[in-house]
């Protein structure tokens, strides 16, 4: 390159317009080719003239700047002199095009917008600039005595100083002219910011004091009161009259069939009262089992139910229907420091037993649960005690609800809340679907225990919270089958299968199952099931044998219905009454909720019908069929009705599911169809259509 000094040409006086080069593409260069893809077009260089529309540029190369002089600036000398260029283009730099508005509409098309109207200016008021002394360094102050827009001057005196705007160039023959100022910004630019600077201060004096927004953090959860749920005061009258009347006819019949015993202390609860019976030394117990008839006449009793004897006492006890039965309302027994204290995320409120005292259960203890009963004996008002107090405590972060209801109007109250994994299930083919769903979420997290050294879901989360496990805090996930038999009745093989491999081992893992049923017979609650769901909650039943089914004994078929049930864990079962939880409580608890967070469903029954109508269309040789073909490379229909030993109709539509699925082509004539995957995309594909 040239060390000669490139010659500096000074400008003239007055200023041009103010223009943006634009690099040019040097012919020559050779570039990759590739596929031209034309997209919305825009640019920075129109500023905001540019209409916002999509507009494909179609530049002609020609007339983007003249080919003899491009290369001048990669020359050590240039084919044309500064001068000339001067004199040709007005600058030095020929090596970029000037685009101007007027090449934009030539080049790109579209209209040009037309800028904002100008501030008319009046003729005398660049008279009102006063020139400044060559040598003077001092900002020039403008003002403007004449009031703008109703602006007094002297508010623009005090609020107006710019900067100087003119330059101070020799005077012509000794004295200044105006036109010997040269202005450094557009003059018109300045008398409109003259005129803007006022209106905004003056607006801004007119408006009031607005407190600044505060950024609104995102709402914590809140978990419901229980002061929302009802509470009465129950009758703590342990001896009423009707009750002392019970004991002497008691202690009278025990008299007249000369058994040595009588009635030593008595409990009442809320709806059924314990005698209890002290038999003297060498009596047998079965003898106060064998006159439960005839105390039932004398008491005139709907039904009374022996205990002979009291698990954990001395003593022969009588349950005896009161005269009045009490109902416990939810709030009571939630509205309980026990209940409210418990750092048990899954304890749940149950009701009161025949001593007064408030019955819990841990659903993490339990682990699963079978709740049964005639229709209107109480079983819906279980779960719903049930479900409400696993939402009391828990938020979504920490517990997961699917909730499956084929009687459609039993817990329609709890859809949309933000526990639900999916809308609350109504279709029993869905229901089967989703229970799948909760066989594989239970692999998924034994798995994720495995990889982080963990043995269930306990110390996976404590992993979390100290910092040892990079993972998101896992939620306990409660499963509620509302109504069992439906579901037997639909998909009995699927269904039982999977609740079978939940009760197994699905503990560990968080899941925890409720299954519910106005229907406890052998074909229903099978002994698969029932053999790994140790809590059972009977309430009445028809009969001794759906008591034995339910319990593995009797007593459930002398219960009095409306919330009296008995629940046995892994001993003896115990008699207490449930507590009754009413629609506007339900609807209010759920409304609470859902006011505070939306619901975030992991899957939507849409996507299981999908999955359910793929899955019925493909016969369950398809997979073993698809994996011979690939294999053996045969494909005819004759071929795979011998092998698999299946009629030739069958082999037509497996081969034909072949086809659709595009693992084999479909045949010409006679000729049988080719197989187009390897094993290894065989098995992608079986992934897919499996479920």
């Amino acid at each position: 390159m040239s060390d000669q000094p490139r010659k500096v040409i000074k400008h003239s006086v007055h200023r041009k317009d103010f223009k943006i080069h634009q690099y040019v593409k040097l012919e020559g260069i050779k570039t990759k080719k590739t596929r031209q893809e034309f997209g919305r077009f825009s640019s920075p260089i129109f500023g905001t003239n540019v209409p916002d529309e999509v507009i494909i540029p179609e530049v002609d190369n020609s007339v983007l700047g003249d080919n003899g002089q491009r290369l001048d600036a990669f020359r050590d000398k240039p084919k044309i002199s500064d001068e000339e260029k001067i004199k040709k283009t007005g600058t030095i730099y020929t090596e970029f095009d000037f685009v101007t508005n007027k090449h934009r509409t030539e080049y790109l098309g579209g209209k040009i917008i037309k800028p904002k109207e100008e501030v008319k200016v009046e003729e005398d008021l660049p008279k009102k600039i006063k020139p400044i002394l060559p040598g003077q360094k001092q900002a020039i102050q403008v003002e403007i005595k004449e009031e703008v827009n109703n602006i007094s001057t002297e508010k623009v005196e005090e609020t107006i100083k710019l900067e100087p705007i003119v330059e101070v160039v020799e005077p012509k023959n000794g004295s200044f002219d105006i036109d010997d100022f040269v202005s450094t910004s557009n003059f018109e630019e300045v008398i409109e910011e003259v005129i803007e600077r006022p209106k905004q201060i003056e607006r801004k004096e007119k408006e009031p004091n607005i407190p600044n927004k505060v950024y609104r953090q995102p709402k914590k959860y809140i978990k419901p009161n229980v002061n929302m749920f009802k509470t009465v005061d129950l009758d703590k009258d342990s001896k009423p009259e009707w009750l002392l009347e019970n004991i002497r006819i008691i202690d009278e019949q025990l008299d007249f069939f000369k058994i040595p015993a009588k009635v030593s202390d008595s409990i009442k609860g809320p709806t059924v009262t314990r005698y209890e019976l002290s038999l003297e030394p060498g009596v047998n117990v079965n003898r106060i089992s064998s006159i439960e008839n005839n105390i039932k006449l004398a008491l005139s009793a709907i039904d009374i139910r022996i205990l002979a004897p009291i698990p954990g006492k001395p003593y022969v006890g009588i349950e005896v229907p009161n005269n009045k039965s009490e109902i416990v309302p939810f709030g009571n027994v939630v509205n309980n420091k026990e209940f409210l204290s418990s750092n048990k995320p899954l304890l749940f409120a149950l009701g009161i037993n025949i001593n007064g005292d408030y019955m819990y259960e841990d659903i993490a203890k339990m682990p699963h649960g079978l709740i049964a009963g005639a229709t209107n004996s109480g079983k819906s008002v279980a779960i719903n005690t049930l479900l409400a107090s696993l939402l009391i405590k828990n938020t979504p972060d920490d517990l997961k609800l699917i909730l499956i209801d084929p009687k459609y109007v039993e817990l329609t109250a709890y859809n949309d809340l933000p526990h639900l994994i999916t809308p609350v299930v109504t279709d029993p083919r869905i229901a089967s679907q989703t229970l799948k769903w909760s066989v594989e979420e239970m692999e998924r997290r034994f798995i994720l225990f495995a990889n982080n050294k963990s043995k269930n879901i306990e110390s996976f989360n404590e992993g979390i919270a100290y910092g040892r496990i990079n993972h998101d805090k896992m939620p306990y996930l409660v499963i509620v089958i509302d109504e069992l038999a439906d579901l037997m009745q639909v998909a009995s093989q699927d269904v039982e299968d999977s609740i079978q491999r939940l009760t197994q081992k699905a503990r560990a893992a968080g899941i925890h199952l409720i299954v519910a049923t106005q229907r406890p017979s052998v074909d229903v609650i099978k002994g698969t099931i029932k053999s790994n769901i140790p809590t059972r909650i009977a309430f009445k039943v028809a009969s001794n044998v759906d008591s034995q089914t339910i319990l593995d004994g009797s007593g459930a078929e002398k219960l009095l219905g409306k919330g009296d049930m008995l629940i046995k864990t892994v001993d003896h079962p115990n008699r207490l009454q449930g507590a009754y939880i009413s629609d506007d409580e339900i609807y209010a608890l759920t409304d609470f909720i859902k006011e505070q967070a939306e619901p975030k469903y992991l899957f939507m029954h849409e996507e299981l019908n999908q999955k359910i109508t793929s899955f019925e269309e493909l016969d369950e040789l398809f997979n073993d069929v698809a994996r011979f073909v690939v294999m053996e490379q045969k494909t005819s229909i004759n071929v795979v009705s011998k092998e698999f030993q299946i009629g030739f109709n069958r082999a037509q539509s497996i081969v034909k599911s072949l086809v659709q699925s595009g693992i084999i082509s479909e045949g010409e004539g006679t000729r049988s169809g080719t197989v187009l995957v390897s094993l290894a995309e065989l098995e992608e594909i079986l992934d897919d259509v499996k479920f």
